[in-house]
């Protein structure tokens, strides 16, 4: 008789987190007793505008912006590319500052603004996986627009230097002002954020990272700066994202946030203490590095390796063993490309390429860490009985 497949084990929620149960119970709900389309002027949509315009307030009011400052939309991603691409449509000279370790979206729009004619600088990071803030005064010009870096990397948990890139570009002494907007979508509802007392103008946030559903976040975004909707049509979202909003989505968002907030304390205790087990346990095998050490983390994030052993086949052996971590940045091939932050990080090419993403969250249990350090241990051995064929020696 063959014994059954060991129950699987998710370290991978920087990917994503798995759906919390309280949010398919509203989303259900939703689905059942709000059918309207909030912009139809009967009851049955002003019933879905009354309650989509109740969750604006609520995640105004955990991200420290006002109601109207809220424009709901499809995740990070759009978020990102909403703030930045506007820039293109800015008379020139026109300046952004962002970094290197940004996510993909950032990076991407940078790029795209760079064949559009618009300059981008990148401040420095350090070994640790930090931006230097004081370099800001170095790269920032008089037709500086925008400055975007995101509060804590999605590969190294790494939280960003926020409050000091505040402090410094409030101190500049500048003519026209810079918007600084921050991509909060892995630190929210992580750490403490007060990004608007920070001098940060806009937010990206997103749900699917909480436990809330795959498809909605959020971008919060005050005073003059005009963003340019992505999206035309409709007159939604007060005319910065067209489209019908989704209520079932904007529901789970709010019921994953109401969740989080509820219990913040708890899961940051927890998932620190698992971080920290995790990675002591880890260090009792030979060759272990940490990426970011030094710096103050997320609380569910290690990015670590093994000297000698591939992350690919590390990623692939734990994977046979039900165990989920993830490595480098998964393209859209599937392949795995080395990571753009641990270059950035100045880290040598053999430690970027052992490196490995272990991310916890609320399902996660004292017996996940115990079970992921110990297939470590297994796999690590077992890899390095390979040798760096692969394969068996003969």
């Amino acid at each position: 008789m063959t014994a059954a497949p060991p129950a699987s084990v998710y370290l991978d929620y920087n990917a994503t987190a798995p759906m919390l149960p309280v949010v398919w119970e509203r989303m259900a709900a939703a689905a059942r007793h709000i059918p309207g389309n909030a912009s139809s002027p009967h009851g049955f949509g002003q019933e879905a505008r009354a309650l989509l315009e109740e969750r604006r307030v609520q995640l105004a009011g955990a991200l420290g912006f006002g109601a109207r400052e809220i424009v709901f939309n499809s995740g990070g991603s759009e978020a990102n590319n909403t703030v930045l691409r506007g820039l293109a449509e800015l008379p020139r000279p026109v300046h952004l500052v962002t970094s290197p370790i940004e996510h993909p979206s950032v990076l991407r729009c940078a790029e795209w603004l760079e064949r559009q004619g618009v300059a981008v600088s990148y401040l420095p990071v350090d070994g640790e996986g930090r931006v230097v803030p004081e370099a800001v005064g170095e790269l920032v010009k008089p037709e500086t627009r925008v400055l975007s870096v995101m509060a804590a990397n999605n590969e190294t948990g790494v939280v960003q230097p926020l409050e000091a890139l505040g402090r410094i570009v409030s101190g500049l002494d500048r003519e026209t002002p810079i918007l600084l907007h921050t991509d909060a979508v892995q630190a929210f509802g992580r750490i403490p954020l007060h990004v608007a007392d920070w001098g940060f103008a806009a937010a990206t946030v997103t749900a699917h990272k909480l436990g809330g559903p795959k498809g909605i976040g959020a971008l919060a975004c005050r005073g003059s700066h005009e963003l340019l909707p992505l999206v035309l049509g409709g007159g939604q979202e007060r005319g910065k994202r067209a489209g019908t909003e989704s209520i079932l989505l904007v529901e789970g968002f709010l019921a994953a946030v109401e969740w989080v907030w509820g219990h913040t304390d708890e899961l940051v205790a927890r998932l620190t203490g698992f971080r920290n087990r995790l990675a002591e346990l880890a260090a009792g095998i030979d060759g272990f590095f940490l990426n970011g050490a030094g710096a103050e983390r997320l609380p569910n994030t290690l990015n670590l390796g093994f000297e000698g052993v591939s992350a690919e086949s590390l990623v692939a052996a734990l994977d046979l063993e039900g165990i989920a971590v993830s490595s480098g940045s998964a393209c859209s091939s599937g392949a795995i490309e080395p990571s753009h932050v641990l270059q950035a990080m100045s880290l040598p090419p053999e430690r970027v390429a052992a490196s490995v993403r272990i991310s916890m969250g609320h399902g996660t249990t004292v017996e996940d860490v115990e079970r992921c350090a110990e297939a470590l241990r297994k796999q690590v051995a077992r890899i390095r009985g390979l040798g760096s064929t692969g394969k068996r020696p003969a």
